[in-house]
């Protein structure tokens, strides 16, 4: 255990017995898919991640199910999706313009022979970084709150009641962090292992195959994080009422 979490069960489940190395290899086989049909694929490894999402909410121990309804995986990846998108399009259409303008005054000052242009350059792609970092950082900490509050309560528009979900994700603020800790840990750790495996002619031809797999795992896991995160939140804002009362 560590913060709450049992990282052992978290770490393993995807692959703990036949049955889940089973339904684990058709969700790395729709990844693979949506490299040729994009969008339908990846929302029904999004409702798949939301039904396991709703196993730890239920104070259940996560574990991989069957792909047997594929009409309310998409349902479920609809909403997982929606509130992903709706949140992060002012983030978007804040951040695209900035980036294709910073992108495009090295090539502007060439063209004008603006020596400020480029010195303005030098200072502002810093600059922007310095922000964008930290702000998506906060952005990837609290995002996955209204998604677990989606799935906790089957409601789409929950996900837009802030004053629902952000109590819970204030109360367990320390855990949502941990939560991407860990999960920035452990992808930090299979890409080091993607690199390695780069450096060879054997395993970089390996590479396409485990890509869809280490993509449906980091899935897995992320989701489930946070919904331990959630779930801890909800059970200290239900205990803090009751305590002061």
């Amino acid at each position: 255990m560590l913060f709450g979490f049992n990282l052992n069960h978290i770490f393993l489940f995807p692959v703990a017995d036949d049955e889940a190395r089973k339904n684990f290899l058709i969700g790395a086989l729709l990844i693979l898919a949506s490299f040729i049909l994009p969008i339908v694929p990846y929302l029904l490894i999004m409702g798949y991640t939301l039904r396991i999402m709703r196993q730890v909410l239920d104070g259940e121990k996560p574990r991989m199910i069957a792909w047997d309804d594929w009409e309310g995986l998409l349902t479920d990846g609809l909403k997982l999706f929606g509130i992903r998108f709706v949140y992060s399009l002012p983030f978007l259409l804040f951040i695209l313009p900035l980036m294709l303008a910073l992108w495009s005054l090295p090539m502007l000052a060439a063209l004008l022979e603006e020596e400020g242009l480029f010195l303005a350059w030098l200072v502002a792609f810093p600059l922007f970084f310095a922000c964008f970092i930290p702000f998506s950082l906060v952005f990837a900490i609290l995002l996955p709150a209204p998604e677990a509050h989606v799935a906790a309560t089957r409601d789409f528009s929950a996900g837009f009641r802030i004053g629902e979900w952000w109590p819970i994700f204030r109360k367990n603020l320390g855990g949502f962090v941990v939560a991407f800790l860990i999960f920035y840990g452990i992808s930090m750790l299979l890409a080091l292992t993607i690199q390695i495996m780069m450096m060879t002619i054997i395993l970089l031809c390996l590479l396409p195959l485990l890509l869809p797999a280490i993509s449906m795992y980091m899935t897995i896991i992320q989701y489930v994080l946070f919904a331990h995160a959630y779930r801890e939140g909800r059970a200290k804002l239900t205990i803090a009422p009751s305590a002061n009362g």
